[in-house]
């Protein structure tokens, strides 16, 4: 089913506290509530692959504070768009699929998670193609 560039969700978390192997942001509490930052957690971090785990091809690792311990959160790999700063994810909300383009400047204060309800399903051998396609609309409205 195509989808329109438009038709997602933008939830911005600012930097909370920055370690050796992983940089913590927080949710920003001026956002207007959805569905999808309802069912996201506080606080997130992005952290290097150490390689001491089941994701390969994965320089970087999205981790949600969805339980109490930080070891037993959910984890995702973050796949490079092929435009910079900016990766590919799926989150499972109320056990829907949903794509996840993060824009993350390894630098900066602020990461956005660009959520489409809508992606799936589509051709699997299709999918990094649109996921581009996405990828460079959203770059293009923020002028990068």
């Amino acid at each position: 089913m195509p989808i329109s560039n438009n038709n997602y969700r933008t939830i911005i978390y600012k930097l909370d506290e920055v370690k050796k192997t992983f940089r913590q942001y927080k949710i920003q509490d001026d956002i207007q509530p959805t569905i999808e930052s309802h069912f996201l957690p506080e606080l997130l971090r992005v952290e290097k692959n150490n390689g001491y785990n089941t994701f390969s091809g994965f320089n970087n690792l999205l981790q949600l504070r969805d339980v109490s311990n930080w070891s037993l959160c959910t984890r995702q790999g973050l796949k490079p768009t092929g435009i910079n700063h900016f990766y590919s994810t799926d989150l499972f909300i109320e056990n829907d699929r949903l794509l996840c383009i993060l824009y993350y400047p390894k630098e900066g204060q602020i990461i956005e998670l660009n959520v489409f309800r809508e992606f799936y399903p589509c051709k699997k051998s299709g999918i990094p193609e649109r996921v581009r396609e996405i990828t460079q609309s959203i770059a293009h409205k923020k002028e990068i």
